[in-house]
């Protein structure tokens, strides 16, 4: 592993979500065993990378350019973190980017990984709440349950928070799943974010690939 990527390690006791979703007893579809290969995926500027099953697909955020946004992305009322970096992926058996639009309607994973500038005036205002919550924004949503959350560390100063979730998506109504982890450096000056989700019973389908995909993710913090 080259020196200046980092990987996000755990603090405390790290739980499968397959045992928190089946102990919630939402657990309805046997999980799979976890990708056999994997392709390793990053973007242009070499700021992220992370392993996806070999059958995924990658877009680039070339490939993405004549999207509304991107998967995973929220903005938090009067918080300005523009996209520096992206790229996204899917397990769709018919790869397009428009698959990327609605996670929570996907019968298949649906992520990205993305880096965004912290502007100086939100600085002040980044804690866990909204490190989670400028990616799926879930506080609000009439239903939701956090089966994991948990601190995280990239290398020795960068730290964030993992997080699993499962809530109903107020745009669409239907329940949806994610596993985040989403971090800044020390100066607060860009956030590094995961993220690989879609609909409930999807979620539970493919657990240990989306769990092997957050994973392997790894920030560049020489970037």
């Amino acid at each position: 592993m080259p020196s200046h990527y980092v990987v996000a390690m755990k603090k405390g006791m790290q739980l499968r979500i397959v045992a928190v979703v089946a102990a919630l007893g939402l657990l309805v579809a046997a999980c799979s065993a976890g990708p056999s290969s994997t392709q390793s995926i990053t973007d242009a500027e070499n700021l992220t990378r992370l392993d996806i099953p070999a059958d995924w697909q990658h877009f680039s955020s070339e490939a993405m350019s004549d999207l509304a946004g991107t998967p995973f992305v929220a903005q938090a009322q009067g918080i300005e973190m523009p996209v520096v970096s992206r790229f996204a992926f899917d397990a769709s058996p018919i790869p397009t980017p428009e698959n990327l639009l609605v996670p929570s309607l996907a019968d298949f994973p649906v992520g990205s990984s993305v880096v965004r500038r912290i502007t100086p005036e939100a600085r002040d205002q980044i804690n866990r709440y909204l490190l989670a919550e400028v990616v799926v924004p879930y506080h609000s949503s009439s239903e939701n349950r956090e089966l994991i959350k948990q601190d995280i560390e990239l290398g020795d100063d960068h730290a964030g928070v993992q997080v699993a979730v499962v809530y109903k998506e107020p745009t669409t109504d239907q329940d949806t799943g994610v596993l985040l982890i989403s971090a800044t450096n020390p100066e607060v000056t860009m956030l590094y974010q995961v993220a690989v989700g879609c609909s409930l019973e999807c979620f539970q389908t493919y657990e240990a690939d989306i769990r092997a995909v957050v994973d392997s993710w790894l920030v560049n913090t020489r970037g």
